[in-house]
């Protein structure tokens, strides 16, 4: 018997590449279709038991595939394959660097094939299991990039939707909220047996559940999406009142962009490491969230907006995370503008204007910027402000109603699939029906931005304007308005293309200038010299 085990050990070996998948290939081989978790959790270790369903559709002839699932060899942390079944047969794989790697035979395109997997572990990341800030012991999920597959056994890349289902035991005490529909839920013999269920495919960044003594309140949007807060019972006065704003950005955003895209919406006070973590249906907010003074709207309208740009719409690939996080901000925006008008929406432009532009004395770099490892350095201010405020450059030049349909059939184009920037890039010119190639590779894929300084004299009836450019990177080309300001209050607009390091314009002005504003109505990200 030993000598067989050896033997079937050295035929694992030998099938198997010595280094990882690379995920391109992954990508192109396999589609994952379907999970179903079924996760034992207690009190009294930390270990979880989990068991794995996963249908995935073949695209192409494969001998051999792999999943993620967090394990060392080395002193045995992080989650231990116990066994694996292909269609109800024991399957043949091997558990190595943070991978599991089956071996298929007959796996050729076309075809579908269901595994179990069998686990258990400690979770190293991805499962916080922890206190809470009144002592209470807890278990949340934060997968965010790619730490799924510290307590899962999936593919850990946004590329890859698949359907949810979490069958979720634990001790009775604990309140228990994760994606999707609660289909069921059971407390028998001291234990609470909690079954969520998504109808539609996500990202393995959105697959979460959470367990902590709740406080809970039901509400209702506007079109009868169901909306619920999820607190601690220590500060659920507090926590109530302070969620209770969920619901005027989820109507403002299905008035803007489209129905909301899930069941319902579950926001959460948890152990998120982040201020918030937009898990679709199921967003976790900061503990520190909860104060009593209602002052986190903006949180709220960022992840709420995350629901329909993040989410439903989710980057095809991590270097173009500004397609999540770049809507979000700037949706926020929008809300703002629309909620408490055009002075708040302006100062809230000024201030990401600002973050942007100290982002870029640090560390200067394009939006789309392939040189980043998948980690929290791609959460920076070009890939939320900068990003933001290159969409405002773009409602600018589009109009507001063209800038919304762009919003809106991009949306409907990519919802529950994923995009890249060329494909946005493809809606607005299907949408304006011009060419935004320029626009797209200086704003989105070069570095820096416009550092202007402008002279200007008057001979009678004209102004001599001289705008520079002093930027060391490139020379940009944008539409600069310009206000001329009289001594008398009167003014004139005008809009001129700047193309080049050093222009000259002549204006006529039928009064005496007094002064001259560049960029009066906040539209333009620059820096001024």
């Amino acid at each position: 018997m030993q000598k067989r085990l050896l033997l079937n050990l050295l035929a694992v070996l030998l099938l198997f590449p010595l280094k990882g998948q690379d995920h391109h290939d992954r990508f192109e081989a396999i589609d994952v279709l379907s999970y179903r978790f079924e996760i034992d959790l207690n009190d009294t270790t930390d270990v979880i038991r989990g068991i794995a369903d996963i249908e995935i559709a073949f695209l192409k002839d494969v001998e051999q595939f792999q999943l993620d699932l967090s394990y060392s060899l080395e002193d045995s942390s992080g989650m231990k394959v116990e066994q694996i079944t292909e269609d109800g047969k024991e399957a043949l794989f091997l558990q190595r660097d943070d991978q599991i790697s089956l071996t298929v035979s007959g796996a050729t395109k076309g075809i579908k094939r269901s595994y179990r997997i069998i686990y258990s572990g400690i979770p190293t990341d991805g499962l916080i299991i922890s206190r809470n800030k009144f002592g209470d012991r807890t278990f949340f999920g934060d997968n965010w990039p790619n730490r799924g597959h510290h307590w899962l056994p999936l593919v850990d890349h946004p590329s890859d939707k698949a359907v949810v289902e979490f069958i979720i035991s634990a001790p009775e005490h604990y309140g228990v909220v994760s994606i999707g529909q609660n289909l069921s839920e059971k407390r028998e013999d001291g234990r609470v047996r909690s079954h969520w269920l998504t109808t539609v495919p996500l990202s393995s960044k959105l697959m979460v559940i959470g367990l902590s003594p709740f406080a809970v309140e039901e509400m209702e949007s506007q079109s009868g999406i169901p909306v619920s807060t999820w607190v601690y019972p220590q500060n659920s006065e507090e926590g109530f009142l302070d969620y209770s704003i969920a619901c005027k950005p989820l109507d403002f955003y299905e008035s803007y962009i489209a129905p909301y895209p899930y069941a319902k919406l579950a926001n959460v006070q948890s152990k998120t490491v982040y201020g918030g973590m937009e898990n679709a249906s199921c967003i976790f907010y900061h503990e520190r969230t909860v104060t009593g003074n209602q002052d986190q709207e903006t949180l709220f309208a960022h992840e709420i907006a995350h629901q329909w740009f993040g989410d439903a719409v989710s980057e095809l690939n991590w270097h173009h995370i500004w397609l999540s996080e770049g809507f979000a901000t700037y949706l926020t925006d929008i809300y703002i503008e629309q909620t408490h008008g055009r002075e708040a929406f302006v100062a809230s432009m000024l201030d990401e204007k600002e973050q942007v532009l100290r982002f870029a004395r640090r560390r200067l770099a394009p939006i789309v910027d392939t040189t980043l490892p998948v980690s929290i350095r791609l959460l920076n201010k070009n890939s939320y402000e900068k990003a933001g405020w290159v969409l405002h450059m773009l409602r600018h030049e589009l109009g507001d109603e063209k800038f919304r349909e762009c919003v809106r059939s991009f949306y409907e184009k990519f919802r529950f699939g994923n995009a890249l920037t060329e494909d946005f890039k493809a809606v607005v010119e299907s949408v304006s029906g011009k060419n935004y190639d320029a626009f797209f590779r200086q704003w989105y894929y070069q570095t820096g931005h416009p550092v202007l300084s402008s002279n200007w004299k008057q001979k009678r009836s004209q102004v001599e304007l001289s705008i520079l450019q002093h930027q060391e990177q490139y020379i940009f080309e944008f539409p600069l308005e310009v206000e001329i300001t009289g001594n008398a209050g009167e003014s004139l607009r005008k809009t001129l293309q700047v193309n080049a390091s050093k222009q000259d314009f002549r204006i006529e002005v039928p009064f005496e200038a007094k002064q001259i504003h560049l960029d009066p109505d906040t539209w333009l990200l620059y820096e001024a010299y």
